[in-house]
């Protein structure tokens, strides 16, 4: 009986201790980025005033493309976030925007963002799905780090605490000249 509450104990402390360092790595900024560019399709997408843009508009600056949809709770969470990054370092050297794959519901997005008080000009939506399949998106949110060539250099599954001074440091170094 011992040995059984003894194997007991030291169980419930390896998960205590792996949940614990689950935890504090989910509060770490990670952001996977490829040794070498890929290659990003080309997809279409709409404005908010139904213009119709693809990432070609983009290029020659540094573009965080987050693939995220209205019946997200993450991604609803993360718009803010995204939207404060952007604020902070978004320019002509980068920018971040956020398209939606809700699918004829650009008017549950427009209304999300008035609910979390955001701005509008931001809203892209791909209302066919067809962006998340092409981009190869399966599972929301996803984060792709495109270069000014409009290669995917990085990406990043699930949410994240985008303007976080841990993100913003990230994200400042990817911007950096190379020498």
């Amino acid at each position: 009986m011992k040995q059984f509450l003894r194997t007991i104990v030291l169980v419930t402390i390896s998960f205590s201790a792996i949940s614990g360092a689950a935890h504090a790595d989910a509060t770490d900024f990670r952001f996977a980025m490829h040794a070498t560019p890929k290659k990003v399709p080309e997809i279409a997408f709409e404005d908010a005033d139904g213009n119709l843009l693809s990432l070609k508009d983009f290029t020659g600056k540094y573009v965080l493309l987050n693939v995220w949809a209205t019946w997200c709770p993450p991604c609803r969470k993360e718009l803010p976030d995204l939207q404060g990054l952007q604020q902070a370092l978004g320019g002509d050297k980068f920018q971040v925007f956020a398209l939606s794959t809700d699918s004829g519901k650009l008017l549950n997005v427009k209304a999300l963002y008035q609910e979390l008080n955001l701005d509008e000009s931001g809203i892209y939506i791909d209302e066919t799905g067809a962006a998340m399949r092409t981009l190869g998106v399966f599972a929301m949110p996803t984060t792709l780090l495109l270069d000014p060539q409009g290669r995917e250099v990085g990406r990043k599954p699930g949410p994240a605490d985008w303007d976080s001074a841990a993100a913003l440091a990230f994200f400042e170094e990817q911007l950096k000249p190379v020498p």
